[in-house]
This record gives structure tokens, sequence and C-alpha cells, in this order.
């Protein structure tokens, strides 16, 4: 249960985001978008359209938990995440590019991020539809690149470190210049913008899914006719808030531990056992990244920003029958759907860090939003019987991977791309 006091406040605040939706905003205004695509894919599968009125109750929660890109807003929920967010550091991120009368810089996120993640962190600012691979969108919480296992959120330490080091062979570039306080307010405006899309978009699921079309997702008419209602609806809508916001918390006591490194005595022999499970039917990278790891193993699959409007309501984008239902989700938002192709392991270009505790993370725990999957490891205290690989065999595995650029076949010229493109 909520505070009172917190429980007014929002209430408060839900009357007011109401109101603005109905009086209208200056036309100068920085908007959050809608999360359209995912509307046109909860349709799909309903087979029929959410009632405009409850999208327009999602827009109204949305402002009252999280303000609008000019004037954020901390969601306040409880105690337990109330460290999360800073409003100072948001408000630093945020809103147009401009120095206060102190000197301090605002508006970090659009002079830094926007032209490619977009306002709303959708991944689709002006420069994004031409580059490869499209920049990230934040809304559905997935990053690739962290400690976490799959289906967590990041860590606050995974975030700075994508953006002090950038991501080689994509165009995010680094970030390692900016003043420390400056990373902060990025890297929590980042969460800020994550946590708003994925409670907008389990706010849309619940108006499809479980109320029926005629519900309201909170009736602000009802906090005068039938208060207990209106506060039900509150509540709720706040709980799904605080949920959100605990998963980031709990994700920064769920990095992988990364066992030392050994030192091999006989290196040669460690490569070899790696080479063993590269291609064998436990680790069977071989089967993605192909026979010469040139990352030609499959090429027809897709990461999960695509399928989560395509493969997942039954839309094969590898058909050219599906060509205008694809249209139809582009006139919405979304963006061509690209394959995603496995990592050309002989370039020795490692975009999640080429550290080897950051292979370790990529191996043991896969690629998030991705088909790279964690590989399977044996249990603690298995025997030598067991399927699976030990922390040791990883270890092997990975200095295999890391010598892949060194072997003459990579010396060849074939893990030198032609083309730009191929870079990428």
């Amino acid at each position: 249960m909520f505070p009172l006091l917190t429980r007014a406040r929002l209430m408060l605040i839900l009357a007011i985001a109401a109101s603005a939706s109905t009086n209208g905003c200056s036309t100068n205004e920085a908007e959050f978008r809608q999360n359209l695509v995912y509307v046109k894919a909860q349709e799909k599968t309903l087979k029929s359209e959410i009632n405009p009125r409850q999208l327009q109750d999602v827009d109204n929660v949305l402002v009252a938990f999280f303000g609008t890109p000019d004037d954020p807003r901390v969601p306040q929920v409880g105690d337990e995440t109330a460290d999360l967010l800073s409003q100072s550091r948001l408000e630093m991120a945020a809103g147009a590019v401009s120095s206060n009368e102190q000197g301090n810089p605002q508006g970090l996120y659009r002079e830094h991020c926007a032209h490619c993640h977009g306002v709303t962190g959708d991944g689709a600012g002006p420069t994004a539809e031409f580059l490869n691979p499209y920049p990230r969108d934040y809304r559905m919480g997935v990053f690739k690149f962290k400690s976490t296992p799959k289906g967590e959120n990041p860590t606050h330490e995974d975030l700075r470190q994508i953006l002090v080091n950038g991501i080689p062979g994509t165009a995010m570039p680094s970030f390692k210049l900016l003043p420390e306080d400056e990373l902060e307010s990025l890297i929590q405006y980042v969460q800020y913008l994550a946590i708003r899309g994925e409670v907008e978009r389990a706010l849309i699921y619940e108006c499809a899914n479980e109320l029926d079309r005629d519900d309201r997702l909170v009736d602000f008419d009802a906090a005068e006719t039938d208060r207990e209602t209106y506060n039900e609806q509150v509540e709720y809508v706040t709980s799904i808030v605080a949920d959100t916001m605990q998963r980031w918390v709990d994700a920064e006591s769920k990095a992988v531990p990364v066992p030392a490194r050994p030192e091999p005595a006989d290196l040669a022999a460690s490569i070899a056992h790696g080479r063993e499970l590269f291609y064998g039917p436990i680790a069977n990278c071989v089967k993605c990244h192909g026979d010469s790891a040139l990352g030609d193993g499959q090429k027809n699959d897709f990461d999960d920003w695509t399928k989560d409007w395509t493969v997942k309501i039954g839309i094969d984008p590898n058909k050219a029958e599906s060509g205008e239902e694809i249209e139809h989700f582009i006139a919405a938002g979304a963006f061509e759907p690209r394959n995603i192709h496995p990592r050309n392991l002989r370039q020795g270009v490692y975009r999640g860090g080429r550290r080897p505790l950051d292979l370790y993370w990529r191996v043991k725990n896969g690629i998030d939003g991705t088909p790279m999957p964690g590989v399977l490891m044996k249990p603690e205290g298995a025997g030598p019987d067991a399927q699976g690989l030990s922390p040791a065999d990883l270890w092997d595995l990975i200095n295999y991977v890391r010598q892949l650029p060194y072997e003459e076949l990579s010396e060849t010229g074939l893990r030198k791309p032609n083309f730009q493109r191929d870079r990428l």
C-alpha cells in the first residue's frame, strides 16, 4: 500500500495531466511520441482497435508520473526506488540545449543522443534510419551489452561502460571526455526513458488485454463520482510503475560474477580445447558464426526489437507476402526490418567490449535482444560427466575466440571488409 500523501499527490498530478491533455500544450514544446507500433501490434493480435479514450488515459498517466521532455519528473512510488533517479540529474539532461545562470549545461540528452535515439528514446531520431545497426530503442528496457543475464535490466555500471567506451563497429561514439556529472546525468536519463517506455508498454498491454473496451485505465471523472474506483485505478497504475522501477533497482545485485581467468600452463592446449568447444554440440558456436567464424552460419534471423512487431505476432519479414503488413507498421513508426548477422569473429571487433570479462559475459549470459543464447553451464559442484561447460572450459573457448583474428585465415583478407556497410 502506498502512503496517503503520495497517493493524494498523485491524484492531483493525474488531474493536472488530464486537464493538460484536454486543453492542449504549446506546440513549441517537445513531446514524447506514443508507441504506435506496439499499439498496432496489440491491435493485430486482438483483431480490433484499442479504444482511443484508453490510449489517452495511458498518455495522461505517463505525464503524471514522468512529466514531459522539457519538464521531467521522477516517479514517486515508494521508498524502495527513491534513490534510483535524481530530479536534478534528469533536469540537467532534459530540455533544450542551454546553460543556467551558473553556466551548468542543460539539455545534454538532446545535444548528444536525441539525433540518433530520438527525444522519446525510441531509437528513431533524425539520423536513425540511415544507420546500420539502427540506434537502440530503450522502451523495451532491453540492452545488449551488460553483466546481467538475459531478461534482466542492465546495471548502472553497464550503461556507464557503453557511454564511456562507445560500441565499436557502430555509430555509437565514446563520451569518455564528458565530465563525470554530465555522464551521470545521461546514464540516469537513459534509465528514465527506458522505465517510461516499459511502463507505457505495460499500460497499453493492460488496455488491450485486461480492460473491456468501455473500461477506463484511470477515469478522472470518477474522482468526484466514484472515489473508491478512482483510488483503485490510481493504485493499480502506481504498482505498475513501482514494479518496473524495482526491477532496475534489483538489477544492481544481478551482475553475473566472473571467476578469475586462469593462466593456462599451455596456452596452445587451451586454444585447441576452445576450438573443440566452438565446433562441438554444447557451445555450438559454429551454428551461427559459421565454419570459418566469419559470421555466415545464418543470416535470416532478426533482433527482438523487430520480432516484437513481426515474428511475435505472426508476420515473417523474410516473406515477400508480408510486405503490405510491414508497410502498415512502418507508417506507424517502425523501420524497415533488417536481418541481424552474427559477429565476424575474425575481425577482432567486439561491440560489447574486448576485455576478457566482457567476452565472458557475452558467452555465458548471451546477448539480450538477439538470437545469441547463453552457453549451457554445468551446475556448480557437478561431476565431470555433467552436461555443459565448466568455468575453465568457458575460458578456453574465450581464448580460442580471442586468437581468431591472428590466424592465417584471418590475415588473408577475409576479415577485412570491402565496404563500410560490411563493417557494421
